[in-house]
């Protein structure tokens, strides 16, 4: 409080912050990020074509996209722990490293024409992997390089540069394959060494050691001695579990990826089919890419003003009335508006939900509980890329675009009913609040939430 001219007091002004760009760390990593995904995605997007192109079956380029995604599901829950232990910056430089030699594996290969499914299927694993650890270190990181009232905007800042990543990388990465089969990974790997360079130069805080519990024990327990890796891992798990709100969103948007991934291979299928070029599939993705830009800037917005109840119902009632109109329009026009629309609302409601949960969990659980929810969220993915191959080989694209509309119109559903049954607000506004174990680093809270604890507390 300062005293006023008649001798009261005024209230102190909450003094504005610089913009995100103001903070040298943030740049950097945002910047060696962008490079890392831009690689990644040039990568990704070459291996189904590459599979679909070169041997024009859909099961091996499920089976190749399901490798690609199955770290999702092995690798996640230990990984998370391993980033609460390990510097933070050092995990992103060995995966930024791991990932350039293994994509420089299949640019030699091709290059010497030569392909085998098992090494493309290989390379698509090692990558995934490592992209967990680096997913996660990245996200844990932020924390660390702006103002925690800054944390959402820095969310939805690293959702939209994921997304024009997105709109550059898959029509270039289209572009290069028609041109030659190892353009797209050659120019992977320049992609990663450059990230590699601007990574190096960060300076972000290590909060990862020295941490103490509330007990004054390390974080391993007696002595600083770390705890097993599995009860490390129950305990992110525990964590999830425990808030049923938050444990529900994340199975509901489990379901919605695992439809987005089916739609995503169809799609391919569909216009290879159609005998149009590869770069077709690019142009579509890129068009889902702008929408997921724009969808970025929106979820900023709604983090700060809608509930996440009411967010998860609008966005899975959208796409229940959007994803009818892959079954009968299958131009690349009207493919690139349908991506448009769906990658606009699912990117509003990636960096809406990143906000809530770095928000509300505690800063040296980061890691583990968002590898849970990586897991559950991303996890399904990956069964929807291996299921989505045999399928279109039994059944024809128009069955399963028929089968994963009516599947999201019941998420649709399960959404409106668990999110406007009565208690649904008084849970959405509990989960705002930090969670019980108290930390070094609180989370950030609203000024709302900070004066129901003090008349919680007394």
């Amino acid at each position: 409080m300062r005293k006023a001219a008649d001798g009261g007091t005024k209230p102190r002004r909450r003094h504005a912050l610089p913009g995100l760009n103001s903070y040298r760390d943030f740049r950097l990593l945002w910047t060696g990020s962008a490079l890392s995904v831009m690689a990644e995605r040039c990568s990704g997007m070459a291996f189904t074509l590459l599979i679909l192109w070169h041997t024009g079956s859909k099961s091996s380029a499920g089976l190749v996209g399901f490798a690609a995604l199955l770290p999702a599901l092995l690798v996640q829950l230990p990984a998370g722990v391993l980033v609460d232990r390990w510097n933070r910056r050092g995990v992103m430089l060995v995966c930024v490293v791991g990932r350039m030699v293994a994509v420089a594996t299949v640019a030699v290969a091709l290059a010497g024409d030569r392909l085998y499914v098992w090494h493309i299927a290989a390379v698509a694993f090692v990558q995934g992997a490592l992209t967990v650890f680096y997913q996660l270190a990245e996200r844990a990181t932020v924390r660390g390089v702006v103002p925690a009232r800054q944390l959402s905007a820095a969310m939805a800042t690293n959702e939209a540069r994921s997304r024009a990543v997105n709109f550059v990388g898959h029509p270039a990465s289209g572009m290069l394959f028609g041109i030659s089969a190892w353009m797209p990974f050659m120019s992977s790997v320049g992609m990663y060494l450059l990230s590699l360079i601007t990574l190096i130069r960060l300076r972000a805080k290590d909060d990862t050691k020295g941490k103490k519990d509330k007990k004054g024990k390390g974080k391993g327990g007696k002595g600083g001695q770390k705890r097993p890796m599995t009860a490390e891992i129950r305990a992110g798990l525990d964590w999830v579990w425990k808030r049923a709100y938050f444990r529900t969103a994340l199975l509901i948007m489990a379901g919605s990826n695992l439809i987005f991934q089916a739609l995503i291979l169809s799609v391919a299928v569909v216009v290879r089919d159609s005998g149009r070029a590869a770069g077709t599939v690019g142009l579509i993705m890129a068009a889902g890419s702008v929408g997921g830009l724009l969808g970025a800037i929106t979820g900023g917005v709604l983090s700060k003003r809608l509930p996440m109840r009411h967010t998860m119902i609008v966005a899975h009632v959208a796409w229940a009335l959007v994803l009818p109109g892959t079954v009968v329009f299958h131009h690349p026009a009207a493919l690139g508006t349908l991506f448009f629309i769906t990658s606009h609302i699912g990117a509003a409601v990636t960096v809406a939900g990143m906000s809530h949960q770095v928000r509300i969990t505690p800063n040296n659980m980061q890691g583990r509980v968002g590898s849970v929810v990586m897991l559950l969220v991303s996890g399904a993915s990956s069964l929807g890329a291996l299921g989505t191959g045999f399928l279109l080989d039994a059944y024809g694209t128009r069955q399963v675009l028929i089968g994963a509309s009516v599947v999201m119109a019941v998420l649709a559903a399960v959404a409106t009913l668990v999110f406007t049954r009565r208690g649904a607000a008084l849970e959405d506004e509990n989960n705002v609040a930090p969670p019980p174990e108290r930390e070094n680093e609180p989370a950030v809270v609203s000024s709302r939430t900070t004066l129901t604890l003090r008349r919680i507390d007394g």
